[in-house]
């Protein structure tokens, strides 16, 4: 007969076993680094889009002000020469695209081995692409076209010349902006894991350090933000060697930048890793990046310090609500416990894709209490996954399910319109705290004093801290103008009759041997909305004509590059604005 003590004894001795090799398992796997996991070493390897040594201006998953860079970009060589963008294998051209803004002049190819290449902001499309373009351009009576050719239609093979480097739509300086993505989907990868060599012998810099107090709910009680210098080598170093956390638990985040050989462009960082006590705690590898995860940005960042002081953090920390594929599995989430008489010892590690690698080393210990966290001040509570309608007196607000990442806490009211403006509500000021939503709310104006004349020149206007309004885009339902809003701040509705202006920059009756002809188009309101709210329509001799829009310069141009018969011409422009105004210019001239 077995001894009970002795069987008791043995069974919690192997429980006890079993359970720690569970957890120790378990550990292993969830802390597996992420360069750890991404071992697929079958990546294709694609010849470079540019025929010179590869320089990069932007970098993959690089923060941006309003989301993530889902490319690389390529800089000019600046030698005074056409920069000749290459296709980088064989296939064919499956999109192309040409926009005011956004990637301007952009071509997509197709690649039999399942992938798709980007090139973006052309200045001009080989002769080929060049022809297909005009031709639908023409046939659609529209500079701006989005269309996909027939399989057959443009087949390139690898090295083949598709344009030239330009700085065409949302673009501040002659660059590539190029991108990989996986045709099933249309999923970015990043570039460099495709065999594009890119001298970087420059570790990361790290700029300042942000520690954010937490409470059981994950939200920030106290957020404070610290600088960081550079010490012997790539080491980093805090102001204070100890820092006294007022909480028991609390989240990191780091500002910092990447250089990279020949250019003083600061790039974004590839790779960040937390550890605690030796313990990996959070783990940030920028590989890929699904257009449809763009709204998790605003959870990957310090949205706060982003939005209010225009600062891009890392968290180093991950919200319940970040869907994002880009971190570790690590089972803390990268909150830490603070403890009262013990010293914790943090060591944030960030590198680059070449793996130079900067650190910063410090100590953390529980303050002791009490704290001094100013109880939050605040008009509504949010939950992330019900819905929610705050009514005013003449405005209401709906927040739709899945309006938040996490719980939220909000003032909202109506205050008085600034001094000097002419509003036709009252004014919705949502406190401006750099709270982020995942899904917009919807706004209502109830009561108003827009007269009926002037009911179809409403919009909904967002006012900045300095006064000036921007319009965004709504709709009357019955007696109540509605308009989706994307950020926090002051909203009222607002009335624009004044027509957009046209300006001639290059133009006189005299047109002969002068190659293009160009106009200034502007409206009064910044409206945010695609090109501005500004549509156009331009016609020679009664017949539609092709005139590029730049936006950036508010200009269009027309080339003559189809012949018109000598004499006298008639050139008529019609510019028209977001709400109807209206303005058309006629002019007589030579060739």
């Amino acid at each position: 007969m077995m001894n009970y003590s002795l069987t008791e004894g043995f069974l919690k001795n192997f429980a006890t076993t079993v359970v720690l090799l569970s957890l120790f398992f378990f550990s292993f796997i969830s802390t597996n680094p992420l360069s750890a996991q991404n071992t697929e070493s079958n990546y294709p390897t694609f010849s470079p889009p540019v025929n010179y040594p590869l320089s990069l201006s932007g970098t993959f998953g690089e923060l941006r002000r309003t989301g993530f860079h889902f490319g690389v970009d390529f800089r000019s060589q600046w030698t005074g020469e056409d920069d000749l963008i290459l296709a980088i294998e064989d296939g064919y051209v499956s999109r192309i695209s040409v926009s005011a803004g956004g990637y301007g002049n952009a071509v997509y190819i197709n690649h039999p081995n399942g992938y798709t290449s980007v090139y973006a902001h052309l200045d001009r499309f080989s002769e080929d692409i060049e022809a297909l373009v005009r031709e639908q351009q023409y046939a659609q009576k529209s500079f701006e076209v989005n269309f996909y050719p027939a399989r057959n239609r443009l087949p390139v093979e690898r090295g083949q010349f598709i344009g030239t480097m330009g700085n065409t739509g949302f673009s501040f300086g002659p660059h590539l902006h190029f991108e990989i993505r996986k045709t099933d989907g249309q999923i970015p990868l990043n570039p460099l894991l495709f065999g594009m060599d890119v001298a970087d012998r420059h570790a990361p810099v790290l700029k300042e350090l942000g520690i954010h107090i937490l409470d059981d709910r994950g939200n920030v009680l106290k957020r404070t933000t610290h600088g960081l210098q550079r010490g012997s080598g790539n080491q980093y170093r805090t102001s204070v060697p100890l820092y006294e956390i007022e909480g028991w638990q609390f989240g990191l985040s780091i500002k910092g930048h990447d250089r990279m050989t020949g250019t003083s462009n600061r790039n974004g960082i590839y790779y960040l890793a937390l550890y605690v006590d030796d313990e990996l705690y959070h783990e940030i590898q920028f590989d890929r990046l699904a257009y449809s995860e763009r709204p998790y940005f605003r959870t990957h960042v310090a949205h706060d310090i982003n939005v209010l002081d225009n600062k891009r953090h890392h968290l180093m920390y991950k919200h319940p609500g970040n869907k994002l594929q880009i971190y570790c599995d690590c089972p803390t989430f990268g909150i830490i416990q603070a403890f009262e008489n013990e010293k914790r010892q943090i060591k944030i590690i960030a590198a680059d894709f070449q793996e130079n690698e900067s650190t910063v080393e410090f100590e953390v210990q529980r303050a002791t209490p009490p704290y001094n966290h100013p109880s939050p001040v605040y008009t509504h509570k949010f939950s992330p996954d019900r819905p929610k309608t705050v009514e005013l007196s003449g405005i209401d607000i709906h927040f739709p399910a899945n309006g938040f990442f996490k719980e939220e806490r909000m003032n909202i009211r109506e205050v008085s319109a600034p001094e000097g403006l002419e509003v036709y509500s009252n004014v919705l000021e949502i406190e401006e705290r750099g709270t982020a939503f995942y899904n917009r709310p919807r706004v209502r104006f109830t009561k108003h004093s827009v007269p009926k004349s002037l009911k179809d020149k409403t919009y909904v206007g967002h006012i900045n801290e300095d006064g000036e309004v921007s319009m965004i885009s709504g709709n009357w339902e019955g007696d109540r103008f509605a308009a989706r809003i994307s950020s926090e701040g002051r909203y009222a509705l607002f009335v624009d009759t004044i027509a957009p202006t046209i300006r001639p920059t290059r133009f006189q009756r005299d047109m002969r041997g002068i190659s293009s002809m160009s106009f200034e188009i502007k409206d009064d309101i910044n409206a945010r909305m695609r090109n501005g709210g500004l549509t156009y329509r331009t016609y020679i001799n009664g017949e539609w004509a092709l005139f590029e829009f730049d936006l950036k310069s508010d200009t269009i141009t027309h080339h003559f590059d189809r012949p018109l018969p000598p004499g006298t011409h008639q050139l008529k422009i019609t510019v028209q604005d977001a709400v109807g105004n209206k303005t058309s210019l006629e002019r007589e001239f030579l060739r």
